[in-house]
């Protein structure tokens, strides 16, 4: 009688993965630039929304009067619009941060 490998044998180890292998430029290059246009689109949105009557004269708000009130005082309108231009500088960061590390890192060949 031949014995054969059957299903119970343990599976192989699975393969170690390099944890300093790096992305493929054009990967990174490519989530660079959505998530610095994400951060400045949103950016912008934060900025300009609260002092505009869509913030709290048209919407959901119009049925929640207390909320349409504490939507309508300065400092939130005002920490909205912070949030927002520190969403745009983060943005800017991470394209300086990115320049940065490339001129740092040597050349891969």
């Amino acid at each position: 009688m031949n014995l054969t490998p059957t299903n119970l044998e343990p599976p192989p180890p699975p393969q170690p993965v390099d944890p300093e292998e790096e992305l493929p430029v054009w990967l990174e290059r490519a989530f660079l630039v959505v998530y610095v246009l994400f951060c400045v689109v949103l950016g912008l949105v934060l900025v300009r929304l609260p002092w505009t009557g869509l913030w709290f004269d048209e919407g959901p708000m119009v049925n929640w009067p207390a909320t349409r009130h504490f939507l309508h005082l300065g400092f939130v309108r005002g920490a909205v619009s912070g949030l927002g231009f520190l969403d745009i500088w983060v943005g800017i960061l991470e394209v300086a941060h990115y320049l940065e590390r490339r001129r740092i890192l040597p050349p891969s060949t």
